[in-house]
């Protein structure tokens, strides 16, 4: 304990060398004057350089107030080349303090001045190494991975079999971190062939391969392989990057005995870590002191020391600068670094083993807080996409301990955390993606990064239609797409610097209390939120929150509403019609399940924010009360009592409600009245189409001219956009698709638009459908509308029955003009169709009246109804009849003439 006690006060002693503002030094000082008079850029440069880096965090800020205190830029190559190096400077020296975010910044500033001014030099080791390792670090593995390709190209092209090596090395570390575990070993096995009798790479690839089989499972030939890593390094001659290394493979030996629950052993191994770290770097390898600190405490924390483990967190924390200087939480001072969010979470189990629960809550939600710092930095929607799904169980965690705390106390207090932690768990990046459209069309002007922006999105989003099209491209089409994103990110990243404004609203978000305030008068909001144990759903409204729900098994849940979708609704009506009851039955106990405990009265008007699975299920047709009768059309469904619409959250739904676009204006409607080239006829669209003409005012486009160009046009210039065609998910990754009379049109493409409709309606089947991203919802053809500002849209949720579909949408037509809001029309249509006269029994059945759904604000809309000719007769016979009487009047008066 002696050794741990020592390594505690280093910890502390590393904190306090806080950085100063500036050099003391009056001979650096009297130096870099003399140069400044001779003008000679190059040397200034990298005199700051080589002092900054006697003591890297200690100067840090020196350093980085280099190109504020330059003279002039630098114009002559030698210069240029030692500006390149004082941004790859900062960048290591940021990375060497605990800042990736910094880091990753300043290598960026790197790679674009390297770029802009074109120079001949090569930028792999200083540049693009690191650079690719802070993504590694932050968990954006996709760009590590996309730069550490660029430079296994470079290596190949200059056939240097060790630089290929070590960049196998780091991506086998990518991909390891992504959990493609058989993918790493690949990289391993690679980089061992490239590497040939380089000791020092040997040493590399065998401590990932360490951490490979660890994640496995397989902790003796981890063991074995870090252990003959260990004793090969031992007999090296130790300088400051062997030693590194020697440290990064004590770290993990501590990793692999920790897994295989020998504390004792691992921590003997951290503290060897530590004996490195503090005679070579002083201590100053911030972020693997401070993840040997984590994991000590970690082992505390399964020995039953709760207490003492949060005596190492807190120094976690404190050597990753995020407390004052009396030691407490600094909330401003917390940055995007998973050390960061690991760290908190961990104190959160500590608390909770000492039955803190509120200390526990506190920590969780800072852990979280972290967690959305980092995500503000994923520019690829697929990465934030990931990365919110990872932090669904701590929030999860959160959620059960904040409910056990409500239960004890009442207090409000804990349904509004509860509600918060929820809202930030679900559909971020769609709420990012709406509130970059608002922003961009707020402040576009004539800035040309927006059509850069703009350009680059749409080929992107090209040659992802492509590699449906034509799958044998995949190779040459994703190397070329990788090239255009990491293009996007780069420009994205300068606009939010510019525009700071487009990332305020994302970090400055207001409470819920505020968010109660904003909803819409009159309507109560049930949000759900499906974890891996248990079920949470809130009732809410203006006034707070009403009532919560947790319902245990979540995953029988889960399975049992899947089952239930997929039984009755995603295979045709056989199975609702073949055995009405048994549907009958089913439907009433998931009602009960999900809505059971709240008290829904008659004419409430509901939104459903539903989660994961719950977004494939419409909740109009659930049957609330178990009296069954074979009179299908006088079943107890819910829309007989509540009018519903639905939302992807309390934010995306107000933020939608925000948007205001006057340019758009009008009807227009596309529709295919055919599907498969031609050969199959759908009678039904032709009708719809038919029906709609009696009903508007606008633009109706039939087949030939429906084409995808002509969408994108209407898109952008009407305020109601009716889209009647056959609908479908292409490929591997379920990709929602719209067809058209000359090709279809990908969710993808829904991007880079100038203006959007305030209602788009999707008259076509599974327009409501797409693949499930944990965390996020549906990716669908409504989502994707909602993301670049469509107020709201009607869509199904499964292959819609074409009359059912006609006469629902043109009825919902017929109230928009009443002057009834969207999903009130929607609402009384359904209910149109129930109280009907219809062909037969069956078709009171949900499947074929419910696939139709409305998302997103409620709102009126202006349409303006269409004049017939039917309309002229009377008015037209009326005006002919009154010009004849006058005509006839004046011919009588007229004074005769004087012979």
């Amino acid at each position: 304990m002696e050794i741990l006690s020592r390594f505690l006060w280093i910890s502390l002693w590393v904190f306090s060398l806080v950085q100063t503002p500036e050099i003391a030094d009056p001979q650096l000082r009297h130096q870099l004057d003399s140069l400044k008079k001779e003008d000679k850029l190059s040397d200034w440069i990298y005199t700051r350089i080589d002092y900054s880096n006697l003591n890297r965090r200690k100067y840090l800020t020196f350093l980085m107030n280099s190109e504020k205190e330059a003279w002039r830029k630098a114009s002559a190559t030698d210069e240029k080349e030692a500006w390149l190096m004082l941004l790859s400077n900062q960048g290591y020296n940021q990375l060497f303090s605990g800042n990736v975010l910094a880091s990753i910044n300043s290598y960026e500033q790197a790679y674009n001045f390297w770029s802009e001014h074109n120079l001949n030099i090569d930028i792999t080791d200083y540049v693009l190494k690191p650079w690719a390792n802070d993504y590694t670090r932050l968990g954006d593995y996709e760009r590590a991975l996309f730069i550490q390709q660029k430079i296994l190209d470079f290596s190949v092209r200059e056939k240097d079999r060790l630089l290929a090596a070590s960049t196998y090395n780091n991506m086998a570390i990518s991909y390891r971190s992504l959990g493609n575990q058989k993918k790493a070993m690949e990289c391993i096995q690679l980089g061992f062939a490239q590497a040939g009798q380089d000791a020092h790479l040997k040493i590399l690839l065998g401590n990932t391969q360490a951490d490979i089989y660890k994640d496995l499972g397989q902790l003796k030939a981890a063991e074995e392989v870090i252990g003959k890593n260990i004793l090969v390094q031992r007999k090296l001659a130790q300088d400051l990057q062997t030693a590194y290394w020697l440290l990064s493979s004590y770290i993990t030996a501590g990793d692999v005995q920790f897994a295989k629950g020998q504390y004792q052993q691992a921590q003997n191994y951290y503290i060897l870590a530590v004996q490195i770290n503090e005679q070579y770097y002083k201590g100053n390898r911030l972020r693997e002191q401070a993840y040997i600190l984590t994991q000590i405490g970690k082992i505390r924390l399964k020995q039953g020391f709760a207490a003492e483990a949060i005596g190492h967190f807190n120094n976690t924390l404190n050597t990753l600068g995020v407390l004052d200087e009396k030691l407490l939480l600094n909330r401003n001072k917390i940055y995007g670094d998973n050390r960061l969010v690991d760290v908190f979470y961990q104190k959160a189990l500590a608390s909770l083993d000492l039955g803190k629960e509120e200390q526990a809550l506190e920590n969780i939600r800072l852990s979280l807080f972290a967690a959305d710092q980092i995500r503000l930095e994923l520019a690829d929607v697929k990465t934030r996409q990931r990365f919110q799904a990872e932090s669904r169980n701590m929030a999860e965690k959160a959620i059960a301990i904040a409910f056990d705390l409500l239960q004890r106390s009442s207090k409000q207090q804990y349904a509004e955390i509860i509600t918060d932690i929820i809202e930030k768990a679900k559909a971020r990046s769609l709420l990012d993606d709406i509130r970059r459209n608002q922003q961009q069309l707020t402040l576009q002007t004539k800035d040309t990064l927006f059509s850069v922006k703009q350009s680059l999105e749409r080929a992107i989003a090209y040659n992802e239609s492509q590699l449906l099209r034509e799958p044998e491209e995949i190779s040459s089409l994703t190397k070329h797409n990788a090239e255009l994103q990491f293009k996007l990110e780069a420009v994205e990243k300068k606009l939010r610097d510019k525009y700071p404004a487009m990332k305020a609203s994302t970090l400055n978000e207001e409470g819920v209390a505020e968010l109660f305030r904003k909803l819409p008068a009159g309507q109560q909001l049930i949000e759900f939120f499906i974890g891996s144990d248990d079920l949470y759903a809130i009732e809410l409204s203006r006034q707070g929150v009403k009532h919560i729900r947790r319902v245990r098994n979540a995953s029988l849940i889960r399975q049992g509403i899947s089952d239930f979708v997929n039984r009755y609704y995603q295979h045709g009506p056989a199975a609702m019609t073949n055995n009405p009851k048994a549907y009958f039955k089913s439907s009433y106990n998931l009602y009960e399940l999900l809505l059971g405990s709240f008290h829904i009265r008659k004419n409430d008007r509901l939104i459903i924010i539903p989660d994961e699975v719950l977004g494939y299920l419409s909740f109009d047709g659930l049957v609330t009360n178990n009296r069954y009768t074979a009179a299908i059309s006088g079943w107890p469904f819910l829309i007989k009592k509540a009018s519903i619409a639905y939302a992807f959250s309390i934010r995306t739904l107000l933020q939608q409600s925000d948007q205001n676009d006057p340019s758009a204006q009008g009807f227009s409607g596309l529709f295919i009245t055919h599907q498969h080239k031609g050969k199959q006829s759908i009678p039904a669209v032709a009708k719809e189409a038919a029906a709609l003409k009696n009903l508007i005012s606008g633009d109706f486009l039939m087949d030939a001219k429906a084409t995808a160009e002509q969408f994108f046009q209407s898109f952008e210039q009407s305020s109601v956009l009716h889209i009647s065609t056959h609908s479908y998910l292409s490929g591997i990754q379920q990709e929602p698709t719209l067809a058209f009379e000359d090709k279809p049109v990908f969710l993808f493409e829904l991007s880079a638009r100038k203006s959007a409709p305030d209602l788009v309606v999707l008259s076509a089947c599974r327009t409501a459908d797409g693949m499930m991203a944990e965390g996020e919802g549906i990716i669908s053809l409504s989502r994707g509308f909602a993301a670049i500002g469509t107020k709201g849209t009607i869509a199904g949720l499964w292959n819609v029955n074409d009359q059912a579909a006609a006469t629902i949408t043109s009825e919902s037509y017929k109230n928009l003009i009443k002057g009834q809001s969207v999903s009130e029309a929607l609402h009384h249509s359904k209910l149109s169709w129930l109280s009907g006269g219809r062909n037969a029994e069956q078709e009171y059945l949900p499947y074929y009246w419910d696939a139709l759904i409305y998302m997103g604000h409620d709102q009126r809309i202006a349409l303006k109804a269409a004049i017939l000719w039917q309309d002229w007769i009377i008015p037209s016979g009326i005006v002919i009849l009154v010009l004849l009487a006058i005509f006839l009047a004046l011919k009588r008066w007229r004074p005769r003439a004087v012979r």
